[in-house]
Parts: structure tokens; sequence; C-alpha cells
């Protein structure tokens, strides 16, 4: 059995009201570990029944929560982090794209340790090493492909993993 000190497991308990929260109504109203509501969730975006992750993405004085979004008006998937600061908090939607349900890859996120990583070498895209100095997110589709949404400071940056 895992024993959590008790701050860590009412943040984890906390984070995982949140995005229950943000299930139940399109827009919703994010509160972070320590339970301060404030942070408004793209509007016309609802959570999708998929895990999320959260972590230090941007920086290491950023608490980052991030969920797979759904936008019926648009018909797009979303990546979408709820950003807490020690001076506040606000939401983003990373990047977009189509998915129907039933595709045979659906999306998933996963946590991105910081390291050194090698993207995929295509025509017209630098192979070099990628360095990443923060948490990353790990966006994958099944078994098709993977990339890393990561920060280069405060640009976010993509990088294709697998295709």
């Amino acid at each position: 059995m895992r024993h959590f000190p008790l701050p860590r497991l009412f943040a984890r308990i906390a984070a995982a009201c949140l995005f229950i929260t943000l299930g139940a109504t399109t827009a919703a109203t994010a509160a972070d570990a320590q339970g301060q509501v404030g942070v408004q969730t793209p509007p016309g975006w609802r959570m999708m029944p998929l895990p999320s992750i959260r972590g230090h993405i941007q920086s290491a004085d950023t608490d980052d929560n991030v969920q797979l979004m759904y936008n019926d008006d648009q018909q797009l998937v979303g990546v979408v982090m709820v950003t807490f600061t020690p001076g506040g908090g606000y939401s983003s939607l990373l990047k977009s794209f189509k998915y129907n349900e039933g595709d045979a890859n659906p999306p998933a996120l996963s946590m991105i340790v910081p390291g050194d990583y090698q993207p995929a070498c295509h025509p017209g895209s630098s192979c070099e090493t990628v360095h990443i100095a923060n948490q990353a997110i790990g966006l994958c589709f099944g078994e098709a492909s993977c990339r890393i949404l990561y920060y280069d400071g405060r640009e976010l940056r993509d990088i294709v993993m697998t295709d």
C-alpha cells in the first residue's frame, strides 16, 4: 500500500475534483489544489472522460492541469491546460485536432520528464536533439503517432516523436 503525505494526498484529490467539475458544464470555473476557485475554462469546451495529467509544465512555479476536452460546435478535440500560479490562474487551449469517437487510435495524454529527446526526422524539419527543461505533455494517438508539447521559456513548442 502506498502512503502519501497528507498535503500531497489532498492536492491529488483536489485535482481529481477539478476535472470532475470541468466535465459537469461546458464552461466551468476550476479550483487549484488548495481549493481556490477562479479560473474559467475556455468557453464551448467540455471534458472528455479520459485521464488528465498534472505537473510543472510551464515552469517550476506553476501547477498545470492538462485535460483533453471536446468542442461540439467546432467538432474538435483540444488539449486544455488550467494553470495556477502564486498570483492567480488561467486556462489555455494548447492544441486542437479532429477526432471522431470510434477512431482506431484515440488520443491519450502522458507526462514527459525533462531531458533530451530525438524527434522523428521529416524532410524540411530539424532532426537535432531537443532539450526539454520542464515536465512536458505527451500526446499520442494509439500506436499511430506521438508528439511532445513543451515550453521553451514562454513559447509553446510541439515536436513529432513517432508517426
